[in-house]
């Protein structure tokens, strides 16, 4: 059995995409391969709900060639006062953040946008 590096979900010897999320299982996360990297003046990138986006953007980072830092650990996400989720804080160097900004904001722009009109065609039946 393969354990999935973003959701944790138990995939089938061989597999190379999840099942659950779709992460590549081939690829070797970047935590595991770097040398741990220090950032000298970390700033708040952002901070995600959920796990897969988390992932995703972190992925978009390293492409990018952009250093970040997180506060996951190896459980993917931790309760909060209040019984809220929060999957993970991103930082990245003070220096790199203008970059990593527009990153996240063309990963925030890649997302799909549900407006209300289709819930409520939905709720009526309507197609």
């Amino acid at each position: 059995m393969i354990i999935c590096h973003v959701c944790n979900a138990e995939c089938e010897d061989g597999a190379e995409l999840c099942p659950v999320c779709g992460a590549d299982l081939t690829a070797v996360p970047a935590e595991e391969t770097a040398n741990e990297t220090v950032i000298e003046r970390p700033t708040l990138l952002a901070t995600l709900d959920d796990v897969v986006s988390a992932e995703i953007l972190k992925d978009m980072l390293a492409e990018a060639g952009i250093p970040y830092s997180s506060d996951s650990k190896e459980e993917t996400m931790h309760i909060t006062f209040g019984g809220s989720f929060a999957a993970d804080d991103i930082y990245v160097d003070e220096s790199d953040l203008e970059a990593a900004n527009k990153i996240y904001e063309d990963f925030l722009n890649s997302e799909p946008q549900f407006d209300e009109e289709f819930f409520d065609e939905s709720e009526n039946g309507e197609e």
